[in-house]
C-alpha cells in the first residue's frame, strides 16, 4: 500500500482567483452559493438598471408606400403628407422630426415653412401635413 503525498494547501489568492474564473465561466454546480450568487448578480442587474441607460427607442420600419407623399406645389412652396408615426420615430417635437425626415427623402435644399396636424374622426393625429419652400 502506498502513500500517496497530501495535496499541497492552496493560497488564499489562488483559491480567490479560482472563485473568480469559476464565476466568469459559469462553471459552479446548480444549487451551489457560488451558482446563487451568479444569479443574483444577474437579477439585479435586470431590475435595478435603469431603461435610459440603455437608450431604449422604439424603431419605427417605415412601409415603402405611404409614409411620405407628396401633395402639391405651387408658387409658394411644396406640401408633403408624412405619417405621424414617422415623425414620433424620429422625434417628439413634429417640426424636429419632420425636418429629419425631409432631409433624408429630399435631394435638394429646402425651408420648413409650416406644419399641420391631420387628425383621424377619434382626434388622433395619423398624419402631419409639412409645407417647404423649396431652394433648387
Amino acid at each position: 500500500m502506498s502513500l500517496s503525498p497530501p495535496a499541497p494547501r492552496r493560497s488564499p489568492g489562488h483559491r480567490l482567483a479560482r472563485t473568480f474564473k469559476d464565476f466568469v465561466f459559469w462553471s459552479p454546480a446548480r444549487g451551489s452559493w457560488q451558482y446563487d450568487v451568479v444569479v443574483a448578480l444577474i437579477l439585479l442587474f435586470v431590475f435595478l438598471t435603469p431603461a435610459r441607460f440603455f437608450h431604449d427607442q422604439p424603431v419605427y420600419n417605415p412601409s415603402l408606400i405611404g409614409d411620405v407623399a407628396r401633395l402639391s406645389q405651387d408658387s409658394h412652396g411644396t406640401s408633403y403628407r408624412v405619417s405621424a408615426a414617422l415623425l414620433a420615430s424620429y422625434d417628439d417635437d413634429p417640426r424636429r422630426a419632420a425636418q429629419a425626415v425631409l432631409i433624408l427623402n429630399l435631394d435638394h435644399p429646402f425651408e420648413l415653412t409650416r406644419i399641420e396636424p391631420v387628425r383621424a374622426q377619434d382626434g388622433v393625429i395619423v398624419w402631419y401635413d409639412v409645407w417647404v419652400r423649396e431652394e433648387r
